[in-house]
């Protein structure tokens, strides 16, 4: 059987890493706290009046990237909801004005880069950027500028889980067949009689993972991080599997 290891909201729990913006913790910690009681899409939708839970959650995840209003208002996803250039800038600044400290975040990366061209993550890993001509003279991308540093560092999350989950793996004599990491999941192959030994295995590994990372790189990881979990003959027809 395969076993599907996703981790819970990779990409928002390192920029809320990097950021350590005191409203969006707080939120996660609530969310891990009681998930049936918390979500922060659903919180975001009615708090900017948005049309669906899945609108707020696709608007977060390109905001944190400083997704453009335009981009928003030329999108038939979004578009649909409204094609004002101006509607969409009002929603970013909602969201920048909840997450300040994602909005600080954003706005000290992009003072560096200009500065020094690069930046450098809590994990040592260096990002450089090349300035592009534009109709405004040479300019950085701010896009790439909130993108790679975070996706780095979700990249780096997941290859320690790999590895820790591997050497764990052989030490406890797990039956499992590391196959693959896709993004931000670790995926492997089991007996259908391990499942549920498997599953525990790894949510044990994720609960624990907070610890690893301030262990291994010397600094104190406060976002504690979860996993998912889906099982099935093939990559196609994986099913949740809840503990």
């Amino acid at each position: 059987m395969i076993l599907n290891v996703d981790v819970k909201s990779l990409e928002w729990c390192s920029y809320l890493f990097l950021s350590q913006d005191k409203v969006g913790i707080d939120e996660w910690m609530a969310v891990l706290e009681d998930p049936s009681k918390n979500d922060i899409h659903t919180s975001n939708q009615l708090q900017f009046n948005l049309i669906s839970r899945l609108i707020a959650k696709i608007f977060l995840f390109r905001w944190i990237y400083r997704g453009p209003a335009y981009a928003y208002a030329k999108d038939p996803d979004f578009s649909s909801i409204s094609s004002s250039v101006d509607y969409w800038q009002s929603v970013i600044d909602k969201y920048y004005s909840k997450y300040q400290g994602i909005y600080k975040t954003h706005l000290e990366y992009i003072k560096q880069v200009t500065l020094t061209g690069k930046l450098v993550s809590p994990f040592g890993r260096i990002h450089e950027f090349v300035p592009k001509k534009s109709y405004r003279g040479l300019e950085y991308n701010e896009s790439d500028i909130a993108n790679h540093i975070n996706q780095g560092l979700g990249a780096d999350i997941v290859c320690l889980a790999r590895t820790i989950s591997f050497n764990k793996a052989k030490k406890e004599k797990i039956n499992a067949l590391f196959i693959s990491t896709v993004h931000d999941s670790l995926v492997v192959d089991c007996p259908l009689s391990e499942i549920e030994r498997n599953a525990s295995f790894f949510d044990q590994v994720f609960r624990n993972l907070d610890k690893s990372l301030s262990r291994y790189f010397n600094l104190k990881w406060n976002v504690p991080l979860r996993c998912e979990i889906k099982v099935g003959h093939n990559m196609l027809d994986l099913k949740e599997y809840k503990l």
